[in-house]
């Protein structure tokens, strides 16, 4: 599949702090990665940055039990320490920082941290903020 950004959830936690896990591995058949402005096989910054928001989105959507959706709105703040290849396993810690309605029943915004990793190693860190959407059909 194309831009598929989240292979999966390996744990999540809604009692206390919120917290998610996820990982994806980026195949070499994706077309981003053949691009002039990057060493081939090598994953782009904001794709790794997506990555880091579906996770934070993920966890989100956890949270509200799937009564909302949740749109990346701004990033606060992203620092990158190491590349990411094709073929590498990421790991993605989201954290929710904070979240106006963790019902899902009313329009808010919600904050993550979220770390990712390859292999132990820290690669990359943001602070993201989202719009929550209430999904239609609960009420």
């Amino acid at each position: 599949m194309k831009f598929r950004f989240l292979d999966g959830v390996i744990s999540s936690t809604t009692e206390g702090n919120e917290k998610i896990v996820t990982h994806v591995t980026f195949p070499e058949s994706e077309d981003y990665l053949a691009s002039p402005f990057h060493e081939p096989s090598q994953v782009p910054s904001t794709i790794v940055l997506e990555a880091m928001a579906a996770s934070g989105g993920r966890l989100i959507e956890i949270v509200s039990q799937s009564r909302a959706v949740a749109l990346m709105v701004k990033i606060d703040e992203a620092r990158f320490a190491a590349r990411v290849r094709a073929g590498q396993r990421m790991l993605v810690h989201s954290e929710l920082v904070g979240m106006q309605d963790k019902d899902g029943l009313k329009v808010g915004l919600a904050r993550t941290r979220n770390q990712a990793f390859v292999a132990d190693q820290p690669v990359a860190e943001a602070r993201i903020a989202f719009l929550c959407l209430p999904v239609k059909g609960w009420r």
